[in-house]
Protein backbone atom coordinates (compact mmCIF):
# COMPACT_ATOMS: atom_id res chain seq x y z
CA UNK A 1 0.00 0.00 0.00
CA UNK A 2 1.55 3.34 -1.01
CA UNK A 3 0.48 6.83 0.08
CA UNK A 4 -1.57 7.49 -3.06
CA UNK A 5 -3.52 4.25 -2.60
CA UNK A 6 -4.37 4.70 1.07
CA UNK A 7 -8.12 4.96 1.57
CA UNK A 8 -10.87 3.25 3.57
CA UNK A 9 -11.77 -0.20 2.25
CA UNK A 10 -15.18 -1.83 2.70
CA UNK A 11 -14.83 -4.85 4.97
CA UNK A 12 -17.74 -6.37 3.07
CA UNK A 13 -15.49 -6.49 -0.01
CA UNK A 14 -12.04 -7.04 1.49
CA UNK A 15 -10.64 -7.58 4.99
CA UNK A 16 -7.47 -5.58 5.51
CA UNK A 17 -4.43 -6.75 7.46
CA UNK A 18 -4.00 -4.84 10.74
CA UNK A 19 -0.95 -2.98 9.37
CA UNK A 20 -3.06 -1.77 6.43
CA UNK A 21 -5.81 -0.63 8.86
CA UNK A 22 -3.20 1.43 10.72
CA UNK A 23 -1.97 2.90 7.42
CA UNK A 24 -5.50 4.00 6.50
CA UNK A 25 -6.29 5.24 10.02
CA UNK A 26 -3.05 7.25 10.19
CA UNK A 27 -3.99 9.06 6.98
CA UNK A 28 -7.68 9.59 7.80
CA UNK A 29 -7.44 10.97 11.36
CA UNK A 30 -6.85 14.64 10.50
CA UNK A 31 -7.01 15.80 14.12
CA UNK A 32 -4.36 13.32 15.25
CA UNK A 33 -2.20 14.16 12.23
CA UNK A 34 -2.17 17.81 13.28
CA UNK A 35 -1.16 16.84 16.80
CA UNK A 36 1.83 14.89 15.38
CA UNK A 37 3.18 17.72 13.18
CA UNK A 38 5.67 19.23 15.70
CA UNK A 39 7.12 15.87 16.71
CA UNK A 40 7.22 14.63 13.12
CA UNK A 41 9.14 17.74 11.99
CA UNK A 42 11.62 17.28 14.81
CA UNK A 43 12.16 13.63 13.78
CA UNK A 44 12.19 14.35 10.01
CA UNK A 45 9.25 12.09 9.15
CA UNK A 46 5.75 12.79 7.90
CA UNK A 47 3.02 13.30 10.51
CA UNK A 48 1.19 10.29 9.05
CA UNK A 49 4.28 8.10 9.51
CA UNK A 50 4.66 9.36 13.09
CA UNK A 51 0.97 8.62 13.78
CA UNK A 52 1.29 5.15 12.20
CA UNK A 53 4.19 4.37 14.55
CA UNK A 54 2.24 5.62 17.56
CA UNK A 55 -0.78 3.49 16.60
CA UNK A 56 1.37 0.34 16.24
CA UNK A 57 2.99 1.01 19.62
CA UNK A 58 -0.40 1.58 21.32
CA UNK A 59 -1.95 -1.52 19.77
CA UNK A 60 1.02 -3.68 20.78
CA UNK A 61 0.62 -2.93 24.49
CA UNK A 62 0.04 -6.36 26.12
CA UNK A 63 -2.08 -4.82 28.90
CA UNK A 64 -4.86 -3.93 26.43
CA UNK A 65 -7.76 -6.03 25.17
CA UNK A 66 -8.03 -6.08 21.38
CA UNK A 67 -11.28 -6.34 19.42
CA UNK A 68 -11.77 -6.35 15.66
CA UNK A 69 -15.00 -5.46 13.88
CA UNK A 70 -14.73 -5.35 10.10
CA UNK A 71 -11.78 -3.16 9.10
CA UNK A 72 -11.81 -1.39 12.46
CA UNK A 73 -9.53 -2.34 15.34
CA UNK A 74 -10.25 -1.37 18.94
CA UNK A 75 -8.23 -1.53 22.13
CA UNK A 76 -9.74 -1.46 25.60
CA UNK A 77 -7.89 -0.59 28.78
CA UNK A 78 -9.80 -2.18 31.65
CA UNK A 79 -10.50 0.23 34.50
CA UNK A 80 -12.28 -0.39 37.82
CA UNK A 81 -16.08 -0.70 38.02
CA UNK A 82 -16.56 -2.35 34.59
CA UNK A 83 -15.28 0.73 32.72
CA UNK A 84 -13.15 0.44 29.59
CA UNK A 85 -11.09 3.20 27.98
CA UNK A 86 -11.32 2.64 24.23
CA UNK A 87 -9.18 3.58 21.25
CA UNK A 88 -10.35 2.84 17.72
CA UNK A 89 -8.34 2.53 14.49
CA UNK A 90 -10.61 2.68 11.47
CA UNK A 91 -9.79 1.49 7.97
CA UNK A 92 -13.38 0.85 6.91
CA UNK A 93 -15.93 2.87 4.96
CA UNK A 94 -18.20 5.27 6.84
CA UNK A 95 -21.31 3.06 6.68
CA UNK A 96 -19.39 -0.04 7.78
CA UNK A 97 -17.70 1.95 10.55
CA UNK A 98 -21.11 2.65 12.06
CA UNK A 99 -21.91 -1.08 11.99
CA UNK A 100 -18.47 -1.80 13.48
CA UNK A 101 -19.22 0.54 16.38
CA UNK A 102 -22.43 -1.37 17.10
CA UNK A 103 -20.61 -4.71 16.91
CA UNK A 104 -17.90 -3.35 19.21
CA UNK A 105 -20.48 -2.21 21.78
CA UNK A 106 -21.91 -5.75 21.88
CA UNK A 107 -18.41 -7.20 22.23
CA UNK A 108 -17.51 -4.79 25.04
CA UNK A 109 -20.68 -5.85 26.87
CA UNK A 110 -19.81 -9.54 26.47
CA UNK A 111 -16.30 -8.81 27.78
CA UNK A 112 -17.86 -7.45 30.98
CA UNK A 113 -17.80 -3.70 30.40
CA UNK A 114 -20.83 -1.64 31.43
CA UNK A 115 -19.32 1.68 30.32
CA UNK A 116 -16.82 2.63 27.62
CA UNK A 117 -14.99 5.95 27.46
CA UNK A 118 -13.08 7.29 24.45
CA UNK A 119 -11.43 10.46 23.19
CA UNK A 120 -13.31 11.43 20.05
CA UNK A 121 -13.29 13.77 17.11
CA UNK A 122 -16.39 15.53 15.79
CA UNK A 123 -16.64 12.96 12.96
CA UNK A 124 -16.60 10.05 15.39
CA UNK A 125 -19.24 11.72 17.56
CA UNK A 126 -21.55 11.93 14.55
CA UNK A 127 -20.93 8.26 13.71
CA UNK A 128 -21.55 7.26 17.33
CA UNK A 129 -24.87 9.10 17.35
CA UNK A 130 -25.99 7.25 14.22
CA UNK A 131 -24.80 3.93 15.67
CA UNK A 132 -26.63 4.52 18.93
CA UNK A 133 -29.90 5.32 17.12
CA UNK A 134 -29.66 1.92 15.43
CA UNK A 135 -28.50 0.17 18.60
CA UNK A 136 -31.77 -0.31 20.46
CA UNK A 137 -30.56 -2.27 23.46
CA UNK A 138 -32.11 -1.60 26.86
CA UNK A 139 -29.96 0.74 28.94
CA UNK A 140 -27.60 2.03 26.24
CA UNK A 141 -27.01 5.72 26.88
CA UNK A 142 -24.39 8.17 25.74
CA UNK A 143 -22.89 11.46 26.81
CA UNK A 144 -20.53 13.51 24.65
CA UNK A 145 -18.47 16.30 26.22
CA UNK A 146 -17.25 18.54 23.40
CA UNK A 147 -14.91 20.51 25.67
CA UNK A 148 -12.88 17.41 26.63
CA UNK A 149 -13.78 15.43 23.48
CA UNK A 150 -14.75 12.44 25.59
CA UNK A 151 -17.59 10.07 24.79
CA UNK A 152 -19.11 7.94 27.54
CA UNK A 153 -21.36 5.11 26.43
CA UNK A 154 -23.12 2.48 28.51
CA UNK A 155 -23.23 -0.99 26.97
CA UNK A 156 -26.59 -1.87 28.49
CA UNK A 157 -28.27 -2.06 31.88
CA UNK A 158 -25.79 -1.90 34.80
CA UNK A 159 -24.82 -5.23 36.36
CA UNK A 160 -24.03 -5.87 39.99
CA UNK A 161 -20.40 -5.82 41.09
Amino acid sequence: MNATGIHPVSSKEHMLDPTDIFAVASHEDKEAIQMCVPSAKKNHVSPERMLYSIMIKEYSDPRLIRVRAGNTLFTIAALPHRVGFVRGYNGDTAENYINNLIEFNYAARKLGFDVTVAHTSHDVVRALKVALKRHKVQGVKSHFDSSTKLAVITTGEPRGE
